[in-house]
This record gives C-alpha cells, structure tokens and sequence, in this order.
C-alpha cells in the first residue's frame, strides 16, 4: 500500500521563538489537538503528557509577566501618546495657518515629527525610543515651541515617556533569575512534550489515512507552524540567546498587523 510520506506535520523545535509567540503557538497547538482528538491510546497519553507540560508553562508565564507595575505603565505610555497625539496634530494644523509666519514657525517642527514617523502602537521601549530622539530635535527649535505655545507640551510629553522609561526600568529588574529560569525549563519541557505529540499525529496519520480527523489535524497544525516559523521564530545567529521579554505574539492564522 502506498503511504503519502509528504502529508506530516514539519518534524522540527520551536523554541527559537521569543516568550510570547511560544506561548501563542503552543495555545493554539493544544487547542487544535483538543478540537480534533486522534483515537488511540498512545497518542491520548501523548496528549495528557502535552496539556501537563503546557499548563506548567502557562503558569510561569504569567508570573514572567505578572507584574504591579504593569497598570501604571499602561498609564503612563497612555499619557504619553495622547500629549504626543496632541503636539502633532497641532504641529500640523499650525503647517497649514493662512498667517504665514505662524506656518514659518511651524514648518521646522513639522519636519522633525514626519522625520520620525512615531507609531504609539509600538512597544515601549521602541516608542521610548523614538520620542527621546524626536524630542531632542524639537527642542533645538525652542523659539518656536514657543511662540505657538507647544513647549509646554513637548516638555510634558518628555516627562511621560521619561516616567515610561523609568517604570520599564523598574519592571524589567524585578524580572528575577528564578523566574526566567523556570520559565525557561518549563518551555523546554512543552517543547519535548510537543514534539513527541506531532510524531504521534504524524505516526497516526501516516498509518490511518483514511481518518479524517488525523488528516485534518496534520493540515491545521502543518500550517500554524509555517506561519508560526515565518513570523516568530527568531533568525538562527540568535539561536542560543535569550528570547527578548517583550516581543509581540504572532498568533497563527491571523496576518501581522503593522505596528
């Protein structure tokens, strides 16, 4: 009998992915294996041994990102983006004033702020980032900050994004080693636990390929992880570095929004 040895799930890790996404592929990994349960003994004790290693892992996952400084943060980075929203709206509409010398004063700050291109949907430390450096370059123009009444908010906007920096700071250092470390050994656990269940479906398939519910999952599973390996999963020269805390999850079967 001829055995299709192309229709399997990619025998490969995942755990070159950052925190976040790993956490992400393996949710909707258990879900998809919830969803369409292969009947068979071994592979049901493969998924038990799975749905244990996983829970372990989501339970160091949120005390990874658990953290008393994350509504302040949230706040902060809030208030940032509504004084920045606030300083290039203005900006703008000055760029366009019929009394030209008021557009005069306003044309250098326009500048400057298309320059950057500041996304407040960007995670905190790039925004950080690129506030401080906008900033900079705003204040070489302080005349005219002044004279269109914008330096008293592009001095509030830096004590904001100082204040997010700041609590970034704080939250970033109360990340203890245990922690990271038993994070770290629950993933490698879910990784183990996760590779020996898509042998399994694989095993299942390759030798059942007329049970749908094996065929279905093969395919489902088969395209997260290439959406998964095309989104998440870091570059190989960064293989043995630690995955960055903060990295946006890349959820399969949606399209990465631009940030």
């Amino acid at each position: 009998m001829y055995m299709d040895l192309t229709n399997q799930i990619p025998d490969v890790t995942v755990g070159r992915a950052a925190n976040a996404p790993h956490y992400e592929y393996m949710t909707t990994f258990g879900k998809r294996t919830a969803e369409l349960p292969v009947d068979h003994e071994l592979w049901r004790k493969g998924k038990d041994e799975f749905d244990t290693a996983f829970r372990a892992e989501d339970e160091a996952f949120k005390r990874y990102r658990d953290s008393e400084l994350t509504d302040p943060l949230k706040a902060a980075d809030e208030e940032r983006d509504k004084l920045y929203a606030s300083l290039r709206d203005t900006v703008k509409a000055y760029a366009k004033f019929p009394i030209a010398e008021t557009a005069q004063h306003a044309e250098p700050l326009l500048r400057v702020v298309k320059n950057y291109k500041i996304k407040t949907t960007e995670n905190y430390m790039k925004e950080s980032g690129l506030v401080d450096n906008m900033l900079q370059d705003l204040f070489q123009y302080r005349t005219q900050l002044r004279r269109l009444g914008l330096e008293i908010i592009a001095d509030r906007l830096k004590a904001a994004n100082d204040r997010v920096r700041q609590l970034l700071t704080e939250r970033n250092d109360e990340r203890s080693a245990q922690i990271m470390g038993e994070l770290k050994a629950a993933r490698e656990a879910t990784d183990r636990a996760y590779l020996t269940l898509v042998r399994l479906t694989n095993a299942y398939a390759l030798l059942n390929p007329d049970r749908a519910e094996a065929q279905k999952l093969v395919a489902l599973v088969s395209e997260d992880l290439e959406y998964f390996r095309k989104h998440a999963m870091a570059p190989s020269h960064r293989d043995k570095k630690t995955p960055e805390p903060d990295a946006e999850p890349a959820t399969p079967g949606e399209e990465p929004t631009e940030a």
